[in-house]
């Protein structure tokens, strides 16, 4: 950030002080109003961002605290490292040698408009929402619990009323009881009413910055400041799924339970009766506008039709029977070589050769990535082994196994769930946070089927029957795809971020491109770009790079616009 931005840098080099009007984030300089002309017109700077010098101070000061240019060579940042999630300069590439960089504009280009800056003002929306209908939930129950008490309270009272004096010391106790009961809850549910109260104030403030992000910090300043407020968005995001997933929002209630000696046999009478705290589930479910599909889509014929694929590498697998494909967030490319190998490969982002690891007993089948960390491999047909097993990336080890009830095929990760086609039984879905699995959809998949997972659409192939279909979370039919002169045999499957599908057809050698709502297809890569029996594709949301691997030897990676 310049040294002022109350009086004009240019006039100043001139000995002049004149006030500034204007902030230049290209310039990182701020002008005078005269200047401002000058700005316009020169051809160097012609295209610059100008904007008004009250509009830049009201960005927040991490936002003006970024810096346009390499702060060690003190040249403009011109290339992005995905694998450190930095900009550099040129000069700062000799220190990335081994890292996947690639063009700054490639991913600061209509950073204001894009559909991650979107996601991110849908989310803090989402976050507010949901705490409203916490605070809502929450007081209601507060409501509940004392009319219970009240009502608990007039049967004390009327039980008591038909005894002598000898109850006397058990109604105290009762009652003592009932109020350090309805205490309990009370406390318990006013700590919720009060962290989610703290929550919704930095959300707005978060959603206040945003909303001055985007109308008035450069590109740059915008996709970086976008990763700040993204982490806080997950921090709150996960807050709130904890709540639930804890059973901090189950329905507390207050149950008294009178002893039948209050009436009959006072002598042996040893209690009044009991206080109990019940809990029942919590009818709250966390909404998420941007899993609405309705809200994402675009117009599917214009989309499919301004697709331009531009091939990046061709990459040497080294494998003998891939079967899925997926990219790491430092841009290695994993593949498992599947049944007779049993092996992982995995190739760094120059392309070469980095490790390969023994899977057995588990075939190696379909493989998903969890976090930088781990990530998850179906054991395919394999007999002995039948579930997923999670694997250490920098360790090399497996580290838990997850037992299924049949053999699982295709495997995906949206958010904290892993999405797993299991044969004969349907998908389930395996929390990664405890790793927990529950049944979502019961059907009868056929074997070697794949999955991809966008908003609140499931989306599948089914190789043996030359379909592609895609359902709810419910598993009501959305639409399905069936051409077999245009699709044969698909495999892998993967989604974009305008919910465009992508699957390769192994037997038709090809990678066709369907639109959401299923209306709509292109061929897009056939057996003349080099496609040999694919069976794997995967797509990467943050790089917009596509991944399509042949069932032996060799993979394409391409850039995606």
């Amino acid at each position: 950030m310049a040294t002022s931005t109350t009086i004009c840098g240019p006039c100043s080099e001139r000995y002049t002080t004149k006030p500034s009007a204007y902030w230049c984030s290209d310039c990182q300089e701020a002008i005078c109003d005269d200047c401002q002309e000058h700005h316009k017109v020169l051809k160097v700077t012609r295209s610059h961002e100008l904007i008004p010098i009250d509009k830049y101070k009201s960005l927040p000061s991490f936002i003006t605290d970024i810096q346009q240019s390499c702060t060690y060579h003190n040249e403009k940042y011109q290339q992005y490292c995905v694998a450190h999630l930095l900009p550099i300069c040129f000069k700062c590439i000799k220190e990335h040698q081994k890292c996947n960089v690639i063009p700054l504009d490639e991913v600061t280009n209509n950073a204001k408009t894009s559909g991650h800056l979107q996601d991110l003002e849908t989310r803090l929306v989402d976050l507010l929402q949901n705490i409203d209908r916490i605070k809502k939930d929450r007081k209601a129950n507060l409501y509940s619990i004392q009319e219970k008490k009240e009502r608990y309270l007039a049967e004390i009272q009327q039980r008591r009323n038909q005894i002598n004096k000898h109850l006397d010391k058990l109604e105290t106790e009762i009652i003592q009881d009932l109020e350090e009961k309805e205490c309990q809850c009370k406390e318990n549910i006013q700590k919720i009413l009060s962290e989610v109260e703290e929550k919704k104030n930095l959300i707005i403030e978060n959603q206040t910055n945003l909303q001055s992000i985007k109308q008035h910090a450069s590109d740059l300043q915008t996709f970086l400041a976008m990763r700040n407020i993204e982490v806080k968005v997950l921090e709150n995001e996960q807050y709130l799924q904890s709540l639930v997933e804890t059973n901090k929002l189950d329905l507390v209630d207050l149950t008294c339970n009178v002893d039948p000696g209050v009436l009959s046999i006072l002598d042996s009478l040893k209690t009044f009766g009991s206080i109990e705290i019940d809990k029942k589930s919590s009818s709250i479910r966390l909404i998420r506008e941007k899993d609405k599909q309705a809200q994402l889509q675009v117009t599917p014929t214009k989309s499919l039709d301004d697709l331009k694929l531009i091939l990046q590498k061709t990459i040497t697998t080294g494998g003998m029977k891939i079967r899925g494909c997926c990219i790491s967030v430092n841009g290695e490319f994993f593949f498992t070589d599947y049944n007779l190998r049993k092996r992982l490969n995995v190739i760094a982002s120059d392309g070469k050769f980095k490790f390969d690891m023994l899977l057995d007993p588990s075939y190696g089948y379909d493989i998903t990535i969890i976090n930088e960390k781990t990530i998850a491999i179906t054991s395919g047909s394999s007999s002995e082994h039948i579930g997923i097993d999670i694997i250490d990336i920098e360790s090399r080890k497996k580290i838990k196994f997850i037992s299924l009830p049949d053999r699982p095929w295709g495997i995906t990760r949206d958010q904290d769930s892993l999405f797993v086609c299991v044969e004969r039984r349907g998908i389930y879905r395996v929390n990664t946070l405890d790793y927990t699995t529950s049944h979502l959809i019961s059907c009868k998949l056929s074997g070697s089927t794949y999955i991809s997972v966008f908003a609140e659409k499931i989306y599948y192939t089914d190789w043996l029957n030359h379909t592609v279909d895609c359902c709810d979370r419910k598993g009501s039919s959305v639409w399905r795809f069936k051409k077999e002169s245009v699709l044969r045999n698909p495999r892998g499957i993967t989604v974009d971020n305008e919910g465009n599908v992508f699957v390769v057809g192994e037997h038709s050698s090809n990678v066709v491109m369907i639109s959401n709502d299923g209306k709509h297809y292109k061929q897009i890569l056939t057996i003349d770009d080099g496609l040999r029996k694919p069976s794997a594709i995967f797509f990467d949301k943050q790089t917009r790079k596509l991944l399509v691997a042949n069932k032996q030897e060799t993979a394409f990676l391409y850039s995606v616009t």
